[in-house]
């Protein structure tokens, strides 16, 4: 028989490796949930890449400019975070609005509980904003996105003007949620 140290015992031990490779059930769950929201997403938006972060419990709110309030949207559900495949513009001819919707670095989807519509925004670094977009899109004169922690809600402003508030159940969900968001905005990666 093998050398056994003092205090061990092959009792009740799985033999198929040291352990290393074992995956705990929480671990094996969340690796379930990550797949099964990249391949919702992917129904909605073709262009997922990969999953950046997700959470389980969030609400969608507009803001109304002309009576300065917040209009909760039928939106509520998982709020999910991801990288797209994005396309760049071919030159030549000034970037149309179809350009903008291939040229999106990053997506945020509501999978919607109430209903089957989802709610969804596209993404896009200032830097190649500015670079493709120097004056704003046609008749609008935003020149960038923008983003700020707000109370309870992560506040985010598109390319059209709208402002979204998004209500994220969790407080520390909300924090790394903005954080990421403003990352993806504020970032100056070399992307062409």
């Amino acid at each position: 028989m093998g050398e056994r140290k003092e205090g061990t015992s092959d009792k009740g031990s799985n033999r198929k490796g040291d352990g290393k490779n074992k995956v705990s059930n929480q671990k094996a769950l969340e690796l379930y949930r990550n797949t099964l929201n990249f391949n919702v997403i992917s129904r909605y938006d073709p262009h997922i890449k990969q999953l950046l972060y997700h959470t389980s419990h969030s609400v969608i709110y507009k803001y109304n400019d002309d009576t300065e309030e917040w209009v909760k949207l039928d939106y509520s559900g998982t709020l999910a975070l991801y990288l797209r495949d994005y396309r760049l513009p071919s030159g030549g001819s000034a970037p149309t609005y179809d350009d903008l919707q291939n040229l999106f670095c990053y997506g945020l989807v509501l999978l919607n509980r109430n209903n089957p519509e989802c709610f969804s925004l596209g993404l896009l670094p200032n830097k190649v904003i500015n670079h493709f977009f120097p004056y704003g899109l046609p008749n609008v004169n935003i020149l960038s996105m923008d983003v700020e922690l707000n109370d309870n809600l992560i506040i985010v402003k598109n390319l059209l003007g709208e402002i979204y508030g998004l209500w994220v159940f969790n407080e520390d969900d909300r924090i790394k949620l903005y954080k990421l968001l403003e990352f993806c905005i504020t970032n100056d990666a070399k992307m062409f």
